[in-house]
C-alpha cells in the first residue's frame, strides 16, 4: 500500500480543513515548497497537491506554484484541482505530473480524459459524505448519488483509480471511514484501484486500510502536526 503525503494549498499557503469547511480550517508556517520538500527529505515517494483555490471555483488556479513544486521535487506528484475541461487537464500533464485527479464535476468528460491521457493519468475523486457522493455532474443536486454507484458508473468509461474522501471523516484524525472502503472494495475492488483520505492518523489505521485492501493512503494533517510520521506509517504497512 502507497502512503501519499498531501499538501492542501488556499491562497498560496498550506492548509488542513476541517470537515471540508473553508471557514474552519488550520493554516500551517511552512510554504508548500519548504513542506513538499520536506516530505520527501522524510522518505515520501509520491505527494499529493491539492488546489483548494480551484476546487472552490472549478478549475485549476494554481497552476505556477504547483509547477514550480512538481519541478522541485524527484519525486511523482498526483495534482488535484477542480479541472473543468480537456485543455485544463493538459496543463499539469505537460509538466511529466504522472496523475491529475478529478471531481464528480468534471463526470462529464472523464470518458474523452481518458481516452486522451490514459487511465493511468486520470484518477477520480469520490468527495462524499459517508456512502453520499458530494456534488455529481454539473446537473446534479448534493448527495443524489451511492459512492459504490457512482463508482461503478466510472468503470465503463475506463477509470482505473479513484480517491475516497470522507467529509465526516476529514480534519478530525479520528479515524477513515473503513465501512465505506470495506463496501467498495468488495463491489469494485477487483476493478478500481482505490485510495483512501480523511481522519487518518495511527498506525493501526493504516493496518486496518492495507487489510481491506486499499492501494493507498493520503494523507495531510497527522503529517503535517508530526502526529504520524511517514517512517512510522510505512513501517506500519511493512509486510
Amino acid at each position: 500500500m502507497e502512503i501519499i503525503p498531501a499538501i492542501y494549498i488556499l491562497d498560496g499557503k498550506c492548509v488542513a480543513l476541517y470537515k471540508s469547511s473553508y471557514e474552519q480550517k488550520e493554516t500551517y508556517y511552512k510554504t508548500p515548497l519548504e513542506m513538499a520538500k520536506g516530505f520527501v527529505k522524510e522518505g515520501a515517494k509520491k505527494l499529493y497537491l491539492v488546489d483548494l483555490d480551484g476546487k472552490k471555483d472549478n478549475t485549476f488556479k494554481q497552476q505556477e506554484l504547483f509547477k514550480q513544486i512538481v519541478q522541485a521535487v524527484p519525486v511523482p506528484v498526483m495534482i488535484a484541482a477542480g479541472f473543468n475541461s480537456i485543455q485544463e487537464m493538459e496543463v499539469p500533464l505537460n509538466w511529466d505530473s504522472p496523475q491529475i485527479v478529478v471531481r464528480p464535476k468534471a463526470t462529464p468528460i472523464i470518458k474523452e480524459a481518458i481516452k486522451k491521457f490514459g487511465p493511468e493519468k486520470i484518477i477520480v475523486q469520490i468527495q462524499a459524505k459517508g456512502a453520499d457522493v458530494v456534488g455529481g455532474n454539473s446537473n446534479s443536486t448534493a448527495y443524489e448519488l451511492d459512492v459504490v454507484d457512482y463508482a461503478e458508473s466510472l468503470i465503463p468509461m475506463g477509470v482505473k483509480s479513484i480517491v475516497y474522501k470522507d467529509e465526516i471523516s476529514e480534519g478530525t484524525l479520528i479515524h477513515p471511514n473503513y465501512d465505506e472502503v470495506d463496501r467498495l472494495f468488495l463491489i469494485t475492488g477487483k476493478d478500481l484501484k482505490i485510495y483512501v483520505s480523511g481522519g487518518i492518523s495511527e498506525p493501526k489505521h493504516l493496518q486496518l486500510l492495507k487489510k481491506i485492501g486499499a492501494t493507498g493512503a493520503i494523507i495531510g494533517k497527522a503529517f503535517y502536526e508530526r502526529i504520524l510520521t511517514i517512517e512510522e506509517a510505512e513501517d506500519a504497512i511493512r509486510d
